[in-house]
């Protein structure tokens, strides 16, 4: 009975380790994919396709349309029949999601990863699709960068950063889909959290900031699914944008960290990112300082593996705030305010 139970034991075990692993990425057009971290360059230039990359096999994934309509290729989707047709002057191939053969210009090829459909947009193995079209690809190992033709020279970057690394952010509109947060006026907080966002990811894509969302859209998104991507791509930083509510006369900026060391990374602790953000909200949008606030119990910044912070913007609750919250311009400045922060925490961080 000892010996049954200890097998028990292990192979409990064993299914848990698998489950985890197993989790970390998701299922598309019947395969299996994992988030990919790597830089996507096109003859010299980096791009920002509207969905990161994934790797199936060891291969990687690209959306088809904006990664190669730079070297003159036309993307044709076909939803009925689940396939894509990609043309470049007398060329195609012809790809069905999910399958792992090709027609290049009507001979049959085999591929080493399978085009897949990801949330709508079509994925295609980078190389595969490259090679024929009769483009080279390379892969720059130390600033993890795919490039099509040639690499790309990392921008020169503000807030003292360098070009000799590639820095790695995730950003996350709290809420979303089904979960609206809150909601005062007819004015909904996920789709604020969701405006200031996607300001900030343009913010630090010209920055040349290796970017991730939790939801670019209005979709529901699990708690852990958020630290889960930021752990997953080796993020140098979390980033949760959310705005607050309480009684009517409550305003101000506040943001929430978890803390203790072990959310540190080089010489930034999860404490001095928030003190940084905090700083740099209050100044840029003249809100009352409602400081730093350790929340060890928040799974956005309990399961995190890097400095992690829920940002609240302003409190929706207050009349006042929430006209200001409303306007393009306060929204801007409080993406400003963030990007300014992930700049010099960042700098932090590695010097």
């Amino acid at each position: 009975m000892k010996k049954l139970a200890i097998i028990l034991i292990v192979s409990v075990m064993i299914a848990v380790l698998n489950v985890t692993g197993f989790a970390s990425g998701n299922s598309y057009s019947g395969y299996w994919s994992i988030p990919s971290d790597a830089i996507i360059a096109v003859e010299g230039t980096i791009i920002n396709p509207e969905r990161q990359p994934i790797t199936i096999d060891g291969r990687i994934l690209v959306p088809a349309r904006s990664t190669f309509e730079m070297i003159g290729v036309r993307t044709d989707w076909y939803p009925e029949h689940e396939v894509v047709k990609m043309v470049k002057g007398n060329n195609y191939i012809t790809m069905s999601m999910g399958g792992k053969s090709a027609y290049v210009n009507g001979t049959v090829k085999n591929m080493e990863a399978p085009a897949v459909l990801v949330d709508g947009t079509v994925m295609v193995p980078i190389r595969f699709v490259a090679e024929n079209f009769d483009s080279s690809v390379g892969w720059d190992g130390k600033n993890r960068m795919a490039y099509i033709g040639y690499a790309a020279e990392l921008p020169v970057r503000g807030g003292g950063l360098g070009s000799d690394r590639v820095y790695k952010v995730v950003i996350d509109a709290g809420h979303g889909g089904s979960q609206s947060g809150a909601v005062y006026g007819g004015v909904k907080e996920k789709d604020l959290n969701l405006d200031i966002a996607k300001r900030l990811n343009a913010l630090l894509k010209k920055e040349g900031i290796q970017t991730y969302m939790t939801r670019d859209k209005d979709s529901t998104v699990s708690l852990y699914s958020r630290s889960g991507l930021a752990n997953n791509v080796g993020a140098d930083l979390l980033v949760s944008i959310h705005n607050n509510a309480g009684q009517s006369k409550a305003s101000g900026t506040l943001t929430l960290y978890y803390p203790g060391s072990q959310k540190s990374k080089g010489n930034l602790s999860s404490y001095e990112f928030a003190k940084i953000v905090q700083m740099n909200l209050n100044k840029e949008l003249g809100t009352k300082d409602m400081g730093v606030i350790e929340r060890p119990n928040l799974a956005v910044l309990r399961t995190s593996n890097m400095p992690a912070v829920i940002a609240e913007i302003g409190y929706m609750s207050n009349s006042a705030e929430l006209s200001k919250l409303k306007t393009d311009t306060y929204r801007q400045n409080a993406a400003e305010a963030l990007k300014n922060a992930v700049l010099q925490s960042l700098n932090k961080m590695y010097h």
